[in-house]
């Protein structure tokens, strides 16, 4: 494996969307690396996304091409550990299928990580205090959407913490040991937290320009939105692997990152 993988991965435009895509790396052992995936790309294959391209499949694809950047990573055959859904941004961390890749899915399946997500949601009509979410989880594949069932759905727990709230807008913070798919989503759904970009699991809206101004009005200029899809980000990964602890971490999104700062800054 070489000694240090790319800083960074691309994609070409048409590849993944209309637009040419950069990920960070964000960290990397032997046969495994972990990447900052944007919101409104698929990392891998899923029934739900109907054949959409994943980063997963162009990686592999780029890697049978021999792109050097793609062979540096040093995953001869790279497979999916965990990333986040397609609407979320965050850590995903890929591993070598004949190496490292056994390792991963036993460490994932005991329990011994810890997943933290970063998100904007609504003050109106949300809780004030922390609190844990246990509801089971099922999926719908006729309705691509996750839903409550205590007869038919998996244990799934959300541990929801609130920080800071600015005006109709406060960041939270979730953590679970092993987050099913829109876990995050539709345990947010069911505590009354309206998470900011949502359109699955009710229709919250968009942080706004007027959001960030203390009259909630502009001098001057249309109102519009901060940010184009779902304010909802995988921001920390940590556990143990082969004995090793370790902890992945990922900056801010830009549109991310801009609603937090117009949103302190304004209030």
């Amino acid at each position: 494996m070489p000694d240090q993988p790319p800083s960074s991965i691309g994609f070409a435009a048409g590849l993944l969307g209309e637009e040419a895509l950069r990920m960070a790396v964000l960290a990397h052992g032997p046969g495994w690396v972990a990447i900052a995936k944007p919101s409104g790309v698929a990392f891998e294959e899923h029934p739900w996304q109907n054949g959409a391209p994943t980063i997963l499949g162009q990686l592999r694809t780029q890697l049978e091409a021999k792109k050097p950047e793609m062979v540096r990573l040093g995953l001869a055959e790279p497979a999916a550990v965990f990333g986040p859904e397609p609407e979320s941004a965050g850590i995903a961390i890929l591993a070598d299928r004949a190496t490292t890749m056994a390792d991963w899915r036993e460490a994932l399946g005991s329990g011994a990580f810890s997943f933290e997500y970063e998100f904007i949601a609504r003050t109106e009509d949300a809780p004030e205090d922390p609190g844990l979410c246990d509801l089971p989880v099922g999926m719908d594949d006729s309705q691509a959407r996750a839903f409550v069932s205590h007869r038919n759905g998996k244990h799934a727990e959300t541990r929801f913490t609130p920080g800071r709230a600015c005006g109709r807008w406060r960041l939270w913070t979730a953590q679970s040991p092993f987050p099913r798919r829109d876990q995050v989503r539709i345990h947010a759904s069911e505590c009354g937290i309206r998470i900011a970009g949502e359109l699955k699991y009710g229709r919250t809206g968009r942080v706004t320009l007027t959001d960030t101004t203390i009259k909630g009005r502009l001098n001057k200029g249309e109102d519009k939105p901060l940010h184009r899809g779902l304010l909802l980000r995988l921001a920390r990964v940590t556990g143990k692997l082969g004995g090793q602890r370790f902890e992945v971490i990922a900056p801010r999104p830009d549109d991310f990152e801009t609603v937090v700062k117009r949103l302190s800054k304004g209030i």
